[in-house]
């Protein structure tokens, strides 16, 4: 499922504490995956999302069409794009995805797409988990900044989101048509595929306006 967009379960990465890897709620791996899948946290456990989604478009508020590989999105570059949307709130269990233009790259220049990509940092992480949000999307295929923030702390925003706060993760989105008809808010449709014991999924999801 890693060669599109995909879905990032609660089992798809973990902590490592002393030698034990920790998922979350506490679950420790050793206790709860195998060669055959994950005993708990599989995807098949997830449902069906369908709820309000809002686009925050950090590359339109930024005056870009796309932000550069390596920039790490702030809390304020997501509160300038939410102001650009019309300053509306987000809510609890809503969807939230950002649009950093990286997606332009997706089939033009996939050495680029992949070599590097703009993303959110944990303080933008921190401050959409205080949102109380459901899952969080993004137009690259790791949401958050490659080369990461901390060189020493590779995919800590993922660490924030899926283990300390039980956040999904939906990445190499297609934003390009909500951003450019400026569609900052719609009813979000995503049933990730039931696979027993999987740690993330493939899919397409949709926006309604």
């Amino acid at each position: 499922g890693q060669v599109g967009t995909q879905f990032d379960g609660l089992g798809h990465l973990g902590v490592r504490v002393g030698q034990e890897d920790i998922f979350y709620n506490g679950n420790k791996l050793s206790e709860f995956g195998d060669t055959y899948g994950l005993k708990k946290l599989g995807v098949e456990n997830v449902g069906a999302f369908f709820t309000r989604g809002v686009l925050l478009d950090v590359a339109a508020a930024k005056g870009q069409e796309r932000l550069p590989a390596g920039y790490v999105i702030m809390a304020d570059d997501l509160k300038k794009a939410q102001n650009l949307a019309g300053g509306a709130p987000i809510r609890t269990g809503d969807i939230v995805l950002i649009h950093t233009g990286n997606g332009r790259l997706w089939m033009k220049d996939n050495e680029q797409f992949g070599a590097g990509e703009p993303g959110i940092g944990l303080e933008a992480g921190r401050w959409l988990t205080d949102q109380k949000i459901a899952l969080v999307g993004c137009d690259n295929w790791a949401l958050e900044a490659v080369p990461s923030q901390d060189p020493n702390r590779p995919f800590e925003v993922h660490q924030w989101l899926l283990v300390r706060h039980g956040v999904y993760i939906l990445e190499n989105l297609d934003l390009a048509e909500l951003a450019s008809e400026k569609v900052y808010e719609f009813a979000f449709v995503f049933p990730p595929l039931r696979l027993k014991g999987a740690t993330g999924s493939p899919g397409n999801p949709m926006a309604i306006r």
